[in-house]
C-alpha cells in the first residue's frame, strides 16, 4: 500500500472515530502508519501531520519514539510553529501528570480517582497498556500514606522496589517486602508482596488497614485461567489469590485491580462479587496500543515476514525455526519462541546445537555475558543445556530455571546480548522484554490445548510500547491463530456463586448467600467442633491457605501422641533452632511428617514422604527425610551433586532440584508445616504456661524454605534474585567467602537495594 492510499485510510478512520468516539481502529491504523512510513523519507508537512494524528488517536509517545528512534538527528529545527502542531503540544502538556506523560486512555483511568469519594475500579486491559504505570501515577496523585501492592512473582517484588527507590514523587514511602518486619503505621509506607506473603503478614498484623490495594493479574482467582502447566501455582494458587482479594476488600478503601484480556461482560458470579464490593469495570480490552500482526508458516515457501524475506527449504519444524531466526537477526530483530512444554525449549536447543546453529555472537562484546556464562560453567558445568545454548546465542526461560538464571537470560536478551529466547508461557508471568517478534511452535500448554486468554497474552509479548509500533507473532504449523480468534472464556469467582463446588478453606471467606444449605451446616460442624477443643478462633484461622477439616486433623493426630514422639518432636524443633535450620533431627522430622500426611494432597510431596529407605541406623525414614536434610546442609547444588551421583544427566538432575526445591519444598511443604507449627504451638503453650507467640515451633525452618535464609539483609537480597553463593554470604556475614566476577558484578548492583 503507498503512502497515499494510507493517508486516504487514516484520514477516513480519523473521521469514523470522530463520528463514533470509538478509538479502537483509529488506534490500529495510526500504529500500521507509523509503523509503515518510519523508514521512509518524512518531509516537515508529514511530520506535522504524524504529529497532529498520534495527538489526535492519544499517543503522542508514538511521534516521540519516530523522532528518538528513526528520524534523522541532523533535522533542522524550523523558526515557526504550524497550527496543528501548537495544538499538539497543547494537548501533549494535558497528558502529564507528576512530569511523567501518560497516553490519553492511562490518563482516563488515572482521573477516575478522586479523593470525594470511595475508588474501586478493574481495569482489563492488553500487556502493551502499562497497567503497572498507572498504579504509580495513581498513588502520587492521592497522595495515599500505607499501600499495598500485590503482584503474582517473587521477582516483581525487587523490581517494584527498585522503581520506587528511582521514581520521582515516591520519595518518603518506608518500603516492606517482608511478612515480620515491624510497621510504623504514621509513617508512609509500602507493601510489596505476593498472596501467599500478604496472607503471612496479615496473621502477624491482624488489624492492619490500607489507604490503597493494587493486585495484579487478578484472573489468577480462578484457576481455569491459569497460565503455567504442571507447577504448584495452577493447584492452589487460586485459593490464596481468592483470600488475598477478600481480605484486601475488607481492610481497604480504595482498590484498583487489573489483568490482560479479561472477558467481564457476563451476569455470572465475578460480576457478583464486583457488585457485592462496588467495583466498576474499565473495559480497554481491545485497546493495542501495540499493534499486532500475525504472520502464518506453513512448510516449503517464500514468505514476507513484515518486509522480511523468509525462504524455508527445510522440512521440520527445526530447521523453519533456525531459519526465521537467522532472517530476522540479519535484520537487527530479536524474538522469542513460544514452546509449549518445558522439555521442548530445551530438545529444539539441542537440535539446534547438533545442526551447527549459531547467532555468530561473540562473548567478549560484553563483559556481563562473559563473566555469566563462566559463572554458569564454573557452577553447573559444560554440559548443561542452558550453558550449551547460551554459548550459541539461545536464552532458555522455563519455570525450572533456577531463579537467578532466568532474571539474567532475560537481562542479557534486553540488553541485546543475546538475540533469541526459547520459553514456556513462564514468560507471560509479569516478565518485561524488548521482543518484537514472537514465534509460535504451538497452540498447546502442556498436554491441553491453549485457551484465547493464553493465547492473547503470548501474542501480547510481541512488541513493547515506546519501542516498537507494531509486534509480529510468526505462527508455525498450528492452530494459534484460530485460538486467538475463539470466543473468550469468562473470569468467575466461585466464592460468590451458590452453586460453585466449594472446599472448607473456602469458607471462612464466601459469604452466607453464596453457600448451600449442606455447605452451612458442614461449616457450623467445624466451628463446633472448634469450640470444643477450646482452641481460639483468632489461632484457628492462621495459615489460612489450610482447610479447617485438615487443621482438626493435624490438631487430633497431635492430641494422641505419646509422649516419646513428643519428645521426638521437641528435639527436632531444639535442633533446629541450635543449628540455625542447617541440620535437623531426623527421628523428629520422620514423626512429623507421619502427622501431616493424612492431609497432604500434592503427588509429589506424597510420593517422597510414603517413599521410604534404610538408614545405616537401621531405621526407616522418609526420602523426603534425605531430600531436606541435604538442602539445607549444602543447598541447591548440594543436591544437584547427589542427583548427578546418583547417574542423572545434568539436565534433568537440574530440573528434578528445582522441581523439589521451588515447588515441593517452598510451597507444598511449607504450607504443611505451617498449619503443623500453629497446633504444635498452641499445644506447647497450654502445657508449659505461656504465650502462643512465646512457644518456640518451626518458623524458622519455614523462613530457611521460603528464602534460604534467616536474617533479613540475606532474604531481601534472595528476593532480589541473585546467586546462591551471595544469599549465604550475606547471610552467614561471611566476608571471606570468594567471589567470582559474575557474582561480584551482582554484589555491587544490590548494594543500593539494601539500603
Amino acid at each position: 500500500m503507498d503512502r497515499e492510499q494510507r493517508t486516504v485510510d487514516i484520514i477516513r478512520q480519523y473521521y469514523q472515530y470522530k463520528k463514533t468516539n470509538n478509538p479502537v481502529d483509529f488506534i490500529k491504523s495510526t500504529c500500521e502508519m507509523f509503523d509503515a512510513i518510519k523508514t521512509e523519507e518524512i518531509s516537515d508537512s508529514t511530520l506535522d501531520f504524524l504529529h497532529f494524528m498520534a495527538n489526535e488517536v492519544g499517543l503522542p509517545q508514538y511521534y516521540d519514539l519516530l523522532l528518538e528512534k528513526y528520524v534523522s538527528a541532523n533535522r533542522q529545527e524550523r523558526g515557526y510553529l504550524p497550527l496543528c502542531t501548537l495544538g499538539s503540544i497543547f494537548f501533549e502538556a494535558t497528558l502529564f501528570q507528576n512530569d511523567q506523560k501518560l497516553h490519553k486512555y492511562q490518563q482516563e483511568v488515572v482521573s477516575k480517582f478522586d479523593r470525594g469519594q470511595r475508588n474501586r475500579f478493574i481495569l482489563t486491559a492488553p500487556t502493551s497498556f502499562g497497567k503497572t504505570y498507572i498504579v504509580y501515577q495513581i498513588i502520587k496523585k492521592m497522595h495515599y500514606r500505607n499501600i499495598l501492592l500485590i503482584f503474582p512473582a517473587i521477582s516483581l517484588l525487587s523490581e517494584n522496589l527498585e522503581k520506587i527507590r528511582t521514581m520521582k514523587g515516591m520519595e518518603g514511602y518506608n518500603v516492606h517486602t517482608l511478612s515480620e518486619e515491624e510497621i510504623d503505621y504514621k509513617d508512609k509506607n509500602i507493601f510489596i508482596y505476593t498472596p501467599e506473603r500478604y496472607l503471612s503478614f496479615i496473621d502477624r498484623h491482624k488489624d492492619v488497614g490500607f489507604d490503597f490495594t493494587f493486585i495484579d493479574e487478578i484472573y489468577k482467582i480462578d484457576n481455569g485461567f491459569s497460565i503455567e502447566e504442571e507447577t504448584y501455582e495452577e493447584n492452589e494458587r487460586d485459593v490464596a489469590y481468592r483470600l488475598a482479594l477478600e481480605l484486601g476488600c475488607k481492610s481497604t478503601e480504595d482498590m484498583f485491580l487489573a489483568g490482560p484480556y479479561l472477558s467481564l461482560d457476563r451476569d455470572n458470579s465475578f460480576l457478583n462479587f464486583t457488585r457485592e464490593n462496588d467495583f466498576t469495570i474499565l473495559r480497554y480490552n481491545e485497546y493495542e496500543i501495540v499493534n499486532k500482526k500475525y504472520f502464518l508458516i506453513n512448510g516449503r515457501g517464500e514468505y514476507d515476514v513484515d518486509g522480511i524475506k523468509i525462504v524455508i527449504t527445510g522440512k521440520t519444524k527445526t530447521s523453519i525455526v533456525a531459519k526465521i531466526i537467522e532472517e530476522l537477526s540479519m535484520n537487527k530483530e530479536n524474538a522469542i519462541v513460544y514452546f509449549g512444554r518445558k522439555s521442548d525449549t530445551e530438545t529444539y536447543a539441542k537440535r539446534l546445537i547438533k545442526d551447527g546453529f549459531s547467532m555468530g555472537l561473540s562473548i567478549e562484546h560484553s563483559p556481563k555475558y562473559y563473566f555469566f556464562l563462566k559463572h554458569l560453567i564454573s557452577n553447573f558445568g559444560e554440559d548443561w543445556i542452558i550453558v550449551k545454548a547460551l554459548k550459541l546465542g539461545i536464552g532458555i526461560h522455563h519455570g525450572l530455571v533456577p531463579k537467578y538464571i532466568q532474571k539474567e537470560i532475560i537481562n542479557l536478551f534486553n540488553d541485546g546480548d543475546i538475540v533469541v529466547l526459547f520459553s514456556t508461557t513462564t514468560i507471560t508471568e509479569g516478565v518485561n522484554t524488548t521482543a518484537k517478534n514472537m514465534i509460535v511452535m504451538s497452540d498447546k500448554k502442556g498436554s491441553k490445548p491453549l485457551k484465547q486468554f493464553d493465547a492473547k497474552n503470548i501474542a501480547g509479548r510481541a512488541g513493547r510500547f515506546n519501542q516498537h509500533f507494531s509486534g509480529n507473532v510468526i505462527v508455525v504449523e498450528n492452530n494459534f491463530k484460530k485460538v486467538i480468534e475463539d470466543a473468550p472464556e469468562e473470569l468467575r469467582h466461585k466464592n460468590y456463586d451458590v452453586n460453585s463446588l466449594k472446599h472448607d478453606v473456602d469458607y471462612q471467606i464466601t459469604r452466607e448467600k453464596y453457600l448451600s444449605e449442606d455447605q452451612k451446616k458442614e461449616k457450623k460442624h467445624i466451628l463446633e467442633r472448634v469450640a470444643e477443643y477450646e482452641i481460639p478462633l483468632e489461632i484457628f484461622r492462621l495459615f489460612k491457605v489450610v482447610g479447617s477439616k485438615d487443621k482438626l486433623t493435624i490438631y487430633e493426630e497431635l492430641l494422641q501422641l505419646p509422649q516419646f514422639k513428643w519428645e521426638q518432636l521437641s528435639s527436632f524443633v531444639k535442633t533446629l533452632r541450635t543449628s540455625q535450620a542447617n541440620n535437623f533431627d531426623w527421628d523428629g522430622f520422620q514423626c512429623l511428617l507421619n502427622i501431616v500426611n493424612p492431609i497432604v494432597s500434592e503427588r509429589e510431596l506424597k510420593g517422597i514422604i510414603e517413599h521410604t529407605f534404610m538408614a545405616r541406623n537401621n531405621k526407616e525414614y522418609s526420602i523426603a527425610v534425605v531430600l531436606l536434610s541435604s538442602y539445607l546442609q549444602n543447598g541447591f547444588m548440594g543436591m544437584l551433586d547427589y542427583y548427578v551421583a546418583k547417574g542423572e544427566t545434568k539436565d534433568k538432575a537440574v530440573k528434578q532440584v528445582a522441581k523439589t526445591v521451588y515447588n515441593t519444598f517452598k510451597y507444598q511443604l511449607v504450607k504443611y508445616l505451617g498449619v503443623f507449627d500453629v497446633f504444635y504451638r498452641f499445644i506447647m503453650s497450654r502445657r508449659l504456661g505461656v504465650s502462643f507467640d512465646d512457644a518456640e515451633g518451626v518458623s524458622i525452618l519455614l523462613r530457611k524454605l521460603e528464602y534460604n535464609a534467616l536474617s533479613d539483609k540475606a532474604r531481601k537480597v534472595s528476593d532480589y534474585g541473585v546467586p546462591f553463593k551471595l544469599v549465604k554470604y550475606y547471610d552467614t556475614n561471611n566476608r571471606d567467602v570468594v567471589l567470582d566476577d559474575y557474582e561480584t558484578y551482582i554484589n555491587n548492583q544490590i548494594e543500593s537495594f539494601l539500603k
